[in-house]
């Protein structure tokens, strides 16, 4: 099973976790080769030592460091669905990302390519370091095979993904150099998902986000996966996730990929976001896809500041100021004004049905009872999911018959609950 077209290694050499690699930095190749395993069993970044930092930065230490990488690039643009490249939602969503990111004060934010391509920061970089990216790898995967033969660090490979193109591989590895000689902080990598055998012209049967953190023998696994579970819990509020077995844990730790540190080659905390499957209906809608790719970039934001602001009391607490204005201001769907009726199947108005879905999802009735965000997840379409959660909603706020249309009594509703006078 390939989950993910987000790329490891070359296939003899994926699975090799956990050390800091600024400690081996320390080191002579011939010394390495006789420090024992458990010296690179060390945390290079920990939940507490990214909120010191934070903390620091408001009494003007350094900033938190941030590192924002679309996937893919326009010559290996990733997994494609009837002309639409992944690579062009990955850029989109990740310059959106990076200028909601870049908007915080404590934060330094860097993005290693935009729509005009790689910035000239890596341009360089690639070129400049090729030959020191090269060793780089070749000691980073030496030591650990040495660890991997003699059993002092273990397998645990879940998802089998695509090998990566030796040039792809290293320019990869080049963005985890980088980052650790930068002193990032945090890596989000942006990807949307795939499996193989479906035609690329035609919808597959999976759906929904997964996100990926380095596995837990990795010296960046526990710095990575309290800000990944963080902007999880974002993302689930809306959107479902993956469905595809081994990827439904949410957040799936994973030793292979090399974007969040294969042959522990980061030492950054590190995420890797697949936000749905290319094929999706929203992706593939161009009336909706720039509102969802916004808000999913949206929702990663507000995970990133929901982990550095928990337990910071009400200095600035965007969670505490979002309970306050009930939810209105954590999506890009709401508020909405609703004009027209909307009914079943009819397809004229997806903007509009989008935002009912959202609403409805705010008031715990989409997905109705007995079925799954996977089922029935935010389309734009007004389906037979949409239709029983109208129905719902309508009963539950006495406007009758309650027959799943909405007509001027329910848009009345919604918009005194969800309309932009809500704002």
């Amino acid at each position: 099973m390939i989950a993910s077209f987000a790329f490891i290694g070359n296939s003899i050499n994926t699975v090799f976790p956990h050390f800091s690699s600024n400690l081996v930095s320390q080191f002579s190749a011939s010394d390495q080769a006789d420090l024992p395993a458990s010296t690179f069993f060390v945390d290079s970044v920990t939940e507490k030592s990214l909120k010191k930092v934070y903390e620091n930065a408001k009494d003007r230490g350094r900033k938190v460091r941030i590192l924002v990488v679309p996937g893919h690039d326009r010559q290996s643009w990733g997994t494609q669905f009837n002309g639409l490249k992944e690579v062009d939602l990955n850029l989109e969503l990740g310059e959106e990302l990076f200028d909601l990111l870049s908007q915080e004060s404590l934060f330094d934010v860097y993005i290693s390519q935009t729509k005009n391509g790689y910035t000239k920061e890596f341009l360089t970089y690639f070129e400049d370091q090729k030959e020191e990216t090269a060793v780089f790898v070749a000691e980073q995967k030496g030591l650990m095979q040495k660890y991997l033969t003699t059993g002092k660090i273990h397998s645990a490979v879940r998802v089998v993904h695509n090998d990566a193109p030796n040039d792809v591989a290293m320019r990869l590895y080049g963005i985890n150099k980088w980052a650790n000689e930068k002193g990032i902080d945090i890596v989000i990598h942006i990807h949307f998902n795939d499996y193989p055998g479906r035609r690329l012209s035609l919808p597959g049967k999976y759906s929904g986000f997964s996100i990926y953190v380095p596995e837990s023998q990795y010296s960046n696994a526990k710095g990575s996966m309290p800000p990944a579970e963080s902007v999880h819990n974002c993302l689930i509020k809306f959107y479902a996730e993956s469905n595809l077995p081994i990827e439904d844990d949410g957040v799936v730790e994973d030793q292979e990929l090399i974007a969040i540190g294969s042959n522990n080659s980061l030492d950054s905390a590190a995420m890797l976001i697949e936000y749905g499957y290319i094929y999706e209906p929203a992706f593939i809608d161009p009336s909706l896809r720039s509102v969802v790719l916004s808000d999913l970039a949206l929702q990663t934001y507000l995970g990133v500041l929901d982990f550095f602001e928990d337990d910071n009391g009400n200095d600035d607490n965007r969670a505490s100021a979002r309970a306050n204005a009930a939810d209105l201001a954590v999506t890009r769907f709401l508020p909405h004004k609703w004009q027209s009726d909307l009914k079943k199947d009819d397809e004229s108005a997806p903007m509009d049905v989008l935002s009912l879905q959202t609403a409805l999802t705010l008031e715990g009735l989409y997905p109705p009872p007995g079925r799954q965000k996977n089922d029935c997840s935010l389309t734009g379409y007004f389906g037979p999911c949409t239709e029983l959660a109208v129905r719902a909603f309508q009963e539950r706020h006495e406007i009758y018959p309650a027959e799943g249309f909405v007509g001027a009594q329910t848009r009345e509703k919604l918009n005194k609950m969800y309309g932009v006078e809500q704002i």
